[in-house]
């Protein structure tokens, strides 16, 4: 059994067309008196392009990986969102606005922390835009407050940022200033070899080739000193040619491990920043919400709606109940 057709609802509309122009009316007016009743926010909006993931350019291998002046890819704007939306950065927030005192949330009640901090992320809102910018938008009650936050969200990024990589370079340091020490024990030790095989007489190859050459034009007991050398170099040049080798290699470790702890400490103590900022967030001068004529709008028709809702399951009830019944 057909409950209702079109034509029936038009009927049942017509037939009630008074009712529902009055509750209309007073829908309109209500909603336009509540309007003004809701709290007015205004939005800020800053946008940054984050530079490319680099380090201090101090050595070679830091400057081979290219300026540090160019622009990030899709997968630093991607670590930028991470970090935008971070607690650690939204920390630094809250705590430089006082937002407790501003959002009038009593920092002893309980969840009062999260409280804070979920009204903060219901306020901002942050996204990658088609050149990997990225575009953060703030909301308040207060238009400085809005566009103040916005800004200093790109501050502590380059803080927060250069905070967890100093993190990261510190155990770095730590840990090449072991190595270093170590490397530089077995570098004294081969040249403490080296200068007692010196010592006793023995020559690098270079030397060496002089000394035969002069052990070749000596003759009396300069011959015979020289020979002394000669047989000297003889029995342990090899030895002194194998210690010589290891020497220059570990010093070149030595060499390596030292540029690592320049860079890395460069990188721990320099704070660049890590980011472009193309627009700053400036003070709103229109609100963003509410859209009056848009709630009263669709508070209007709401209750358009659930009125004709209320008439159609009124006049078909028992036919309604009939079928369920059945």
């Amino acid at each position: 059994m057909e409950i209702l057709n079109f034509i029936d609802l038009i009927r049942i509309v017509w037939q009630n067309r008074k009712t529902l122009v009055k509750i209309a009316i007073a829908t309109t007016v209500i909603s336009a008196a509540l309007s003004f009743l809701l709290p007015v926010y205004y939005k800020s909006t800053t946008s940054m392009f984050p530079a490319r993931s680099s380090q201090v350019p101090v050595t070679e291998t830091a400057i081979r990986k290219g300026p540090f002046s160019e622009f990030g890819e899709t997968s630093e704007s991607e670590q930028s969102l991470e970090i935008i939306n971070s607690t650690r950065l939204l920390d630094k927030v809250i705590a430089e606005f006082n937002l407790f005192n501003h959002y009038e949330i009593d920092s002893s009640e309980n969840f009062a922390y999260t409280r804070v901090l979920n009204t903060l992320r219901d306020n901002m809102s942050s996204k990658r835009n088609k050149y990997n910018s990225i575009e953060i938008n703030v909301i308040d009650k207060d238009p400085i407050m809005a566009s103040n936050i916005a800004n200093s969200i790109t501050t502590f990024y380059d803080s927060v940022k250069f905070e967890l990589s100093r993190a990261r370079m510190t155990a770095l340091l730590d840990n090449l200033t072991k190595n270093y020490h170590t490397q530089k024990i077995v570098v004294d030790s081969l040249k403490m070899i080296m200068d007692s095989l010196t010592e006793n007489g023995v020559m690098s190859q270079f030397q060496r080739g002089y000394l035969i050459e002069a052990f070749s034009h000596a003759k009396g007991q300069d011959g015979q000193q020289i020979k002394k050398l000669v047989d000297v170099n003889i029995s342990r040049g090899e030895t002194f040619d194998y210690i010589e080798r290891v020497y220059e290699a570990e010093v070149g470790n030595l060499m390596h491990i030292k540029k690592f702890m320049v860079q890395a400490k460069a990188d721990i103590e320099v704070e660049f920043t890590q980011k472009f900022v193309v627009d700053k967030a400036i003070p709103a001068e229109q609100k963003t919400s509410p859209v009056r004529w848009l709630f009263v709008l669709v508070s209007t028709f709401s209750s358009i709606f659930f009125a004709i809702a209320a008439i159609l399951i009124n006049r078909k009830w028992p036919a309604i109940k009939s079928m369920l019944q059945d």
